[in-house]
């Protein structure tokens, strides 16, 4: 199925179930009610879920539209791991711990940083390396002793590009199969033309646990309370309502990938019922909006007209930082001074409103989990995305339990 033809059907497909269930006054619904323990978002939870997860499952870590040349490279840290993602001369992406095999110090300047380079000088010894990871030169290999190159280049991380994003597993020698790691939600990223995107801006946001930072962005049933004078008003009467509708895709039951979808014609599920009148082969991506989330930690706000790409990041137990990415298919370098001050202004608008709104309440959970008060955290039948992603994080756990005691036995 062509692209466009993919895109078209899954529109009309969402409105036909909005419009079902404005009809009916009802929402997507899981059977029952979740419970979640409150020890799932412990310290000892944490290390395992790290260790589960975060250094076993592929991570979306950069865009494409953030290396578009030969030589654009991208530093990051990622836990305790130190990683560097370079586009070579032969425009392929390849990752690699961002350590200098002569004595560790990182070759980029500092671990989160952007540019273009032909070559890696490392800072401590000039030691050179090429964007392919290759050890170049020595300095003052004369003196310094010989020594054989070819056996020295850097520390290869598995890296994966489709449709405009960039996946790599931190851990050396760990691979991954994208294409069955993502299923038919390669269809969805390809419908939102990522690969013609730029970026024009991000935004670092401090947050609380991973898990409680990802669970805001996994369900629409708050935005009429916390965002009620932000989000919802400017939706109010555009784009918001009480419909939902949840999908998953990938190699789990469950998932682990999400679509959220949304419909854009008014909270008055009256209003909604009028696109009985539009015929379905007039549906766009005008009609309905989708939120799309790749496990463990994307959000994606996005479509082929641009959008915010969210990245959670853990640090401790009950910390977690959010990379904000705002894309657009427009050159930033071809727009006006009053385009690129609009874009400014939405770019600092969503960042007060995300930490102001949803990340101090998420800091306010943490403290409540903290304080004892609840044995465990109830997920509605609702709050279907919430529900996926916290059964997809206990499959990846017990997964790796288990082969752990396999291991031992």
């Amino acid at each position: 199925m062509a692209q466009t033809e993919y895109v078209q059907t899954q529109i009309r497909q969402m409105v036909r179930r909005a419009l079902e269930h404005a009809s009916a006054g009802t929402t997507d619904s899981t059977d029952e009610i979740y419970r979640l323990p409150v020890e799932s978002y412990s310290p000892d939870s944490w290390a395992l879920e790290m260790s589960a997860i975060f250094r076993r499952l592929p991570l979306m870590l950069a865009l494409g539209c953030e290396l578009p040349e030969a030589g654009c490279y991208k530093a990051m840290k990622v836990l305790d791991v130190p990683v560097l993602i370079v586009r070579g001369e032969d425009m392929r992406l390849r990752a690699f711990i961002n350590a200098c095999t002569h004595r560790g110090r990182a070759i980029t300047q500092t671990h989160d940083e952007k540019g273009k380079l032909k070559a890696f000088s490392c800072p401590y010894h000039a030691w050179r390396f090429g964007t392919d990871g290759r050890l170049l030169t020595i300095a003052d290999q004369r003196k310094f002793g010989e020594i054989d190159k070819s056996l020295l280049g850097l520390k290869e991380l598995h890296c994966e590009e489709r449709v405009g994003f960039v996946w790599v597993c931190i851990t050396p020698g760990r691979r991954f199969d994208i294409d069955d790691y993502l299923g038919d939600m390669q269809h969805e990223l390809a419908g939102l033309e990522a690969d013609k995107w730029f970026l024009h801006g991000t935004s670092r946001l401090d947050s609380a646990n991973w898990k409680i930072t990802h669970d805001g962005y996994l369900e629409s049933y708050h935005i009429p309370f916390l965002h009620r004078k932000t989000l919802y008003e400017f939706w109010n009467r555009e784009s918001f309502t009480s419909v939902s509708l949840y999908d998953h895709y990938g190699p789990l039951p469950c998932g682990p990938h999400q679509r959220m979808g949304g419909n854009a014609w008014g909270n008055d599920p009256a209003l909604m019922l009028k696109m009985k009148d539009v015929p379905p082969s007039e549906y766009t991506d005008k009609h309905f909006h989708a939120v799309r989330t790749l496990f463990p930690h994307i959000s994606i706000s996005a479509d082929r007209h641009g959008g915010l790409v969210s990245q959670m990041f853990p640090i401790a137990p009950d910390r977690c930082i959010t990379i904000q990415n705002h894309v657009n298919p427009r050159d930033p370098a071809t727009e006006s001074p009053e385009d690129t001050e609009a874009m400014k202004k939405r770019i600092a608008l969503y960042a007060q409103i995300v930490y102001d709104e949803d990340y101090v309440t998420s800091l306010s959970i943490q403290e409540g989990l903290n304080s004892g008060a609840n044995t465990e955290l109830l997920f509605g039948r609702n709050e279907g995305g919430a529900i996926n992603f916290h059964k997809s994080v206990a499959h990846y756990v017990q997964a790796y339990r288990d082969e752990k005691a396999s291991a031992r036995a």
